[in-house]
């Protein structure tokens, strides 16, 4: 009988000391689960912080301070109708911008870079050849205006862009934007040409 007792009394200390192991690891596993968490938690507030940090300049602000970085000189509106406009000039060629630091988007304008004569019909026709072209094959767009009191067809760029902190080397991607212009450009001017060269041929 005693050696029963003894018995009983080994296999419940050896059943309480299992109950005590598993728990004992049972809470090492979830004091692991809340240090992760708090890394975890941790991270994901300081990447927050850093997100929010990079939105404190604005889209207008940081337009202005790439141009500098590009070595753009530039000119704000001074009148109440173009207060938002940013005037600057890159590789020769004037542009025209327009940001402020509540948008993300910063639209720029190359505005009267090339000229038709209105009566000059068969140029005009090329012309609007040519900007349909480019329009479906440049990521600028190109669109024409009429001056009937000047009897000029006169050519324009526009490109609407975002502008945010968020973007990797963002002055290597803004000269990316505005060589777009001069792509198009270049685009029309050939097309045309061509266009002529075809003419000639027949």
């Amino acid at each position: 009988m005693e050696i029963f007792g003894f018995l009983a009394i080994f296999f419940l200390l050896k059943y309480l000391y299992e109950v005590w192991k598993t728990g004992k690891e049972e809470r090492k596993r979830l004091e692991k689960l809340d240090v992760n968490a708090c890394l975890y938690n941790g991270a994901k507030d300081n990447l927050e912080n850093e997100k929010t940090m990079e939105l404190t300049i604005g889209t207008r602000d940081l337009f202005l301070d790439t141009l500098s970085k590009i070595g753009c000189q530039y000119e704000l509106g001074e009148t109440e109708e173009d207060c938002d406009k940013i005037y600057f000039t890159y590789q020769g060629e004037n542009f025209t911008a327009s940001a402020n630091n509540e948008g993300w988007y910063v639209h720029i304008w190359d505005t009267y870079w090339g000229h038709v004569e209105l009566c000059d019909i068969d140029e005009l026709a090329r012309l609007k050849k040519a900007i349909n072209l480019s329009n479906m094959n440049c990521a600028t767009m190109t669109v024409y205006t009429v001056d009937e009191a000047g009897s000029n067809v006169d050519v324009h760029c526009k490109s609407v862009i975002p502008f945010i902190p968020q973007i990797p080397e963002i002055d290597k991607y803004l000269r990316g934007e505005l060589n777009d212009f001069f792509r198009a450009h270049q685009y029309v001017g050939n097309e045309m040409a061509k266009q002529r060269e075809a003419e000639n041929v027949l």
